[in-house]
């Protein structure tokens, strides 16, 4: 015979494995999400900051990458090749141009052409102000590269989408 008591701890421990799983477990899809989701919010900017804020902020910014990245933007006629190390001299340049910074990623479509490797196509939309007061609203198609290096998503390359206007 089952005892009430056997019973509920039985439940209970089963309950906190499902729960557990949950919590610790994360497709390639969401650490993928999780890494532009991170961008995103270390890239937010409102109002001054100091310096040392800035450079964590930046290093921050720096861990999504591998150790090399290329960008490839062809409407502003960019197309480099960055090493690990100059990434964060590049994200401090870009926000100090900015009071405040939103960057947001929308419509994912995530596929994985081989093990190991992601492209990901999405959608950001910046809204920043520069630093003389002019607002920048900017949306822009991008297809982003990341590889997996000891269970963590890193960027090697972004490039953007030209898409046509109506």
């Amino acid at each position: 015979m089952v005892k009430p008591q056997h019973l509920l701890a039985a439940t209970g421990i089963t309950a906190a494995a499902i729960i557990a799983f949950f919590i610790f477990f994360q497709s390639d899809t969401a650490k993928i999400k999780k890494c532009f989701s991170t961008l995103s919010a270390q890239a937010e900017k409102s109002g001054d900051e100091h310096d040392l804020a800035a450079a964590v902020t930046a290093r921050k910014i720096e861990s999504l990458f591998a150790e090399t990245v290329r960008i490839e933007i062809p409407s502003y006629d960019i197309d480099q090749t960055l090493p690990h190390s100059e990434i964060s001299s590049h994200v401090l340049y870009a926000r100090s141009q900015y009071r405040d910074i939103s960057l947001k990623f929308y419509d994912f479509q995530i596929e994985f052409p081989e093990e190991g490797a992601a492209r990901v196509t999405l959608t950001g939309i910046l809204k920043a102000t520069t630093r003389a007061g002019e607002r920048v609203e900017e949306t822009h198609e991008a297809e982003c590269e990341l590889k997996k290096v000891e269970d963590t998503w890193l960027l090697t390359g972004v490039k953007g989408v030209d898409v046509l206007e109506k």
